[in-house]
């Protein structure tokens, strides 16, 4: 584990968003018991606002590579991760933080690298006909390289595959040992099924040293074995049991009896 706690600074009079979330009134810390930690709550309790101002206040990079303090969508994240003070076990910058919405950038990112090297490729081709094979070798291989690393990890590319199915494939590829991961809504684009082996993914990650931070609505992820989960509904957030968890809740009653919930809606 890396992260130990994150605690409130409140070094700021300003009372403009994001700071004008409810759970910032009297919010003092959060502590990092276990590998994995999950925020719940309603949407509009600030719970990915808080991921994105942790995501910065510990320097880490988006799933894409760039930096959350560059991304001009979350300058919020950076003015908050300010009022955080991070309590290091160890200090690490392996990892990354992943917003659902952001893959899909991502996706359109990786096909572009791969369609790029194939037209350098193709040029040189062209352009080295007459040159020896030695020196067409030496050109091509930059871009051979991205090839071999992009089918590498991805293979055929993610954009040949359903989107849930491309974002486990980048998860298995992308997701190391040793590593912290915040992770935004990661069941978006998830079947159930496909939510048990993101469940898999993680575990084995974390036997290997890594740490997770998890944004969700998913009853599936939140009953991950030996997570600690934070309320977002409360303010400050506060610690609470998968069994009490208003998801956990309303979905048990709505399989148990479906016909009853769209009567009363």
């Amino acid at each position: 584990m890396f992260l130990q706690s994150i605690q409130w600074k409140d070094i700021t009079t300003n009372r403009n968003y994001p700071f004008s979330l409810p759970i910032f009134e009297d919010f003092q810390s959060i502590h990092f018991l276990h590998p994995i930690t999950i925020f719940i709550g309603e949407n509009g309790s600030g719970k990915s606002t808080f991921l994105e101002g942790l995501a910065a206040a510990c320097q880490l990079p988006t799933a894409g590579g760039a930096e959350v303090n560059d991304d001009p969508d979350l300058r919020h994240a950076k003015a908050l991760a300010d009022s955080f003070f991070i309590k290091w076990r160890e200090k690490t910058r392996t990892g990354f933080f992943l917003r659902a919405e952001d893959f899909i950038s991502f996706t359109k990112r990786v096909k572009q690298m791969r369609l790029e090297a194939e037209h350098q490729l193709n040029l040189i081709e062209e352009e080295y006909r007459h040159k020896s094979a030695h020196a067409k070798s030496l050109a091509s291989l930059p871009h051979k390289r991205t090839l071999y690393e992009l089918n590498h990890l991805y293979q055929n590319g993610l954009e040949t595959r359903s989107h849930g199915e491309s974002f486990l494939d980048f998860f298995q590829a992308r997701i190391k040992p040793n590593g912290l991961y915040l992770l935004d809504e990661p069941e978006a684009p998830l079947s159930p099924m496909r939510q048990l082996t993101l469940i898999s993914i993680i575990l084995e990650a974390v036997q290997s040293g890594s740490q997770f931070i998890i944004v969700t609505h998913s009853p599936i992820l939140m009953g991950i074995p030996d997570a600690d989960l934070y309320t977002f509904d409360s303010h400050p957030p506060a610690k609470i049991d998968f069994e009490e968890t208003e998801h956990v809740q309303i979905t048990k009653q709505f399989l148990e009896a479906p016909q009853r919930f769209l009567k009363y809606l």
